[in-house]
């Protein structure tokens, strides 16, 4: 019966797909900026992969470039790209509205970072009059940001985070799982990392975002239809890591 429903989700996407009217411009551009294992290049990472094989479901063809991230926001802000992944709220506001994708294709989920035999902090509350590391031009979500009882020094990196949580010159610092992991195993002290894996102290959906233009809406419409398409196939989660790939996004 599973395969059958499948099979009939994929059919009707791709009717739809046929039919949805995208205007005829060339290859939509597409922009993007570099994430370990995310994006590592235009044709590999586990974000870029999935772009790509909903372009080849929706029969677009995609002029994907990966840029440095405020030169890629900005050139999408600007109107000069059609596409961005992956997107966030905290790109936007009112003097730039965007179109989205319904999907999501991950949950971006921040976490308190520190060093084990030091205090461990959970919650943003628990870190008020401590000093917390930040990592300059990360997208951190409101939750974060708009927190006033807290002692923020930005660095440059994650891994001068790191190395400012080993010298005690910050109490803890916030980021991502992966980025947090990976700039603790590029010190060798991973065995020394700190953090609770079931609580993150903010969480963004991340998405497709297109030029609020009719074309910007038509492919939004046509990439939440070549993921459903995508999602309908049983080979799905062999082609794409589950861990990562999360079409429902921060929903449980």
């Amino acid at each position: 019966m599973r395969s059958f429903v499948s099979a009939v989700l994929a059919c009707a996407a791709a009717t739809l797909l046929r039919a949805a009217p995208v205007p005829a411009t060339g290859p939509v551009s597409v922009v993007t900026f570099p994430i370990p294992g995310h994006v590592e290049s235009a044709q590999k990472g586990h974000f870029v992969e999935l772009t790509l094989a909903m372009g080849e479901a929706a029969g677009l063809a995609l002029d994907l470039k990966v840029q440095p991230p405020s030169r890629s926001i900005g050139e999408f802000l600007e109107g000069r790209r059609m596409v961005l992944f992956p997107g966030l709220d905290v790109f936007f506001d009112a003097a730039h509205p965007r179109v989205r994708t319904r999907y999501s294709f991950n949950c971006k989920k921040d976490y308190i970072y520190t060093i084990k035999g030091r205090p461990a902090y959970a919650t943003l509350a628990a870190l008020a009059g401590r000093h917390v590391g930040l990592t300059q031009g990360y997208p951190y979500g409101p939750e974060v940001t708009r927190r006033k009882d807290i002692h923020y020094e930005t660095a440059l990196s994650d891994e001068a985070n790191v190395q400012k949580l080993l010298k005690g010159r910050i109490d803890a610092f916030i980021v991502e799982t992966s980025a947090g992991t990976r700039a603790f195993q590029s010190q060798d002290v991973l065995d020394q990392m700190q953090f609770d894996d079931d609580k993150p102290v903010s969480q963004q959906d991340v998405y497709w975002a297109f030029q609020n233009t009719d074309e910007g809406r038509a492919l939004a419409n046509k990439f939440d239809l070549a993921l459903e398409a995508l999602l309908a196939r049983s080979d799905f989660y062999q082609r794409f890591d589950a861990s990562v790939i999360l079409p429902r996004g921060c929903k449980p």
